[in-house]
Order: C-alpha cells, then sequence, then structure tokens
C-alpha cells in the first residue's frame, strides 16, 4: 500500500444506502468518529495529527451528506466541541499509509 490514505464506507440513512470515499485528514477523522461510537470525538483526543478537526467534521458534513452533531463541552477558560457521529456509517475498506495524509 502506498499513497495518500483513502477510506471507503456505506452509509445507511433515511434515503437509503450509499458508498463515499474520503481521502487525506478526512478519512482520518471519519475513521476516529467511528472509532469513538456514540461518545464522540474532540479536537484533543486527536491531536496528535488532527490540528483542524471541527474543519475535517464540516467537510464530512458538508460534501458527503454525514449527521455529525456537535456538543459544547465548558472547560476552564471556555469550551470545546464533542463531535457525534450520528449516521450509520460501515468502513467498507482503508487503502494508502496515513504517515503524511
Amino acid at each position: 500500500m502506498s499513497g495518500r490514505l483513502t477510506v471507503t464506507a456505506a452509509v445507511t440513512d433515511h434515503a437509503g444506502s450509499r458508498e463515499i470515499a474520503v481521502r487525506g485528514q478526512t478519512a482520518k477523522a471519519l475513521l476516529a468518529l467511528v472509532e469513538s461510537g456514540r461518545k464522540g470525538a474532540t479536537a484533543a483526543d486527536v491531536a496528535g495529527w488532527a490540528y483542524r478537526f471541527a474543519a475535517y467534521c464540516h467537510d464530512l458534513k458538508r460534501n458527503h451528506g454525514l449527521v455529525i452533531r456537535t456538543d459544547r463541552e465548558p472547560h476552564p477558560g471556555g469550551w470545546h466541541g464533542r463531535h457525534v457521529l450520528e449516521s450509520r456509517v460501515a468502513i467498507l475498506s482503508v487503502d494508502g499509509i496515513d504517515g503524511d495524509a
């Protein structure tokens, strides 16, 4: 395997089932959301690789039609967002490398 990380997934929603493919950091964000399940993920959870986690979640929502809820969680000095994947997503394949995704 070589090249940029690519994740292919099946999304099931009210309109039926469809397949999406995402690449790079957006692919890593999708994997993190699926892995985190109902508890969701924050930027702090993925700080080792995702400097703009909310932007990757926005891309998944806007360009791929996923439903991702963002809850505000207070912390000293403000709040952060916890992103929770609400769409039913099944990962079909993970290809490429993630080192420079």
